[in-house]
């Protein structure tokens, strides 16, 4: 019974944060409050001592232990010998004006490939990422582990309606591209702004309307072949992202003659 009522108590009101990458970005970045890491005894790392100091210092408790102990607290057994119970992260949503390049996407479904897209968006330089309102909270570990730990260093926001999003790049007069077929220029012929946002759909289901027609140019990613089928979602967002990321670098690069 009691380890019935633990499980429940971990799974609705601590997340249990699993693997010393995912350990390490919650730590660092500092966006909620952590309560116990738990190290396997027997593991000496660079990496792990580094953590170790780092929870520390931050007034954290470091409990050493068995790795048949942190099976037990663990919900899987990828967990490389670490694992951090922590705070469910906060929810942001849009409010004030955001700098940079803003990326926009809908009608992901699967955590894995929310990592996935989130850990190119994060070494691409993205300053924000857009997501309709949902409840990752249960996903947590995976999204973690997909992304390397950007899911946590990557500021997010969530809107509750397209409508919302149209109002912010409009109250904020924010330039809206959107990857959408229609009317649209390649995605390597536009050139970005230092503060954008760039939309971009499902490969089933794409963007709505009410975002399409609030766009100020769409954007289409060119193939090297007759191919009529949509890139997945993640792909195409890392595509657009390192354009955005390669003209950015090119503008810092030119020299005033």
């Amino acid at each position: 019974m009691e380890k019935n009522v633990f499980k429940y108590y971990n799974k609705f009101m601590l997340k249990i944060i699993e693997g010393n990458i995912s350990c390490k970005a919650v730590l660092e970045e500092q966006k909620r409050r952590c309560e116990i890491l738990y190290v396997d005894k027997k593991k000496r790392t660079k990496d792990f001592a580094y953590i170790i100091s780092l929870a520390k210092r931050q007034g954290v408790k470091v409990q050493t232990c068995t790795r048949e102990v942190i099976d037990e607290i663990a919900t899987g057994k990828t967990h490389g010998g670490m694992i951090l119970k922590a705070d469910k992260r906060e929810d942001s949503f849009l409010q004030e004006k955001i700098k940079g390049f803003l990326c926009y996407v809908n009608g992901v479904e699967d955590p894995y490939n929310l990592g996935s897209l989130i850990r190119s968006l994060y070494a691409s330089g993205c300053n924000a990422l857009i997501l309709p309102y949902r409840d990752w909270s249960m996903s947590e570990n995976i999204i973690l582990r997909a992304s390397a730990g950007a899911y946590e260093r990557l500021p997010i926001y969530f809107i509750h309606s397209d409508e919302e999003l149209v109002e912010y790049v409009h109250k904020y007069e924010i330039p809206l591209y959107c990857a959408y077929r229609n009317q649209a220029k390649a995605h390597y012929e536009i050139k970005y702004p230092n503060t954008c946002c760039v939309a971009i759909g499902g490969a089933l289901r794409g963007l709505s309307a009410k975002i399409v027609q609030a766009s100020n140019q769409n954007i289409v990613i060119e193939y090297g072949r007759d191919f009529k089928n949509a890139l997945d979602t993640p792909s195409a967002t890392a595509v657009i992202a390192f354009e955005i990321m390669r003209q950015k670098k090119g503008a810092n690069n030119v020299k005033v003659q």
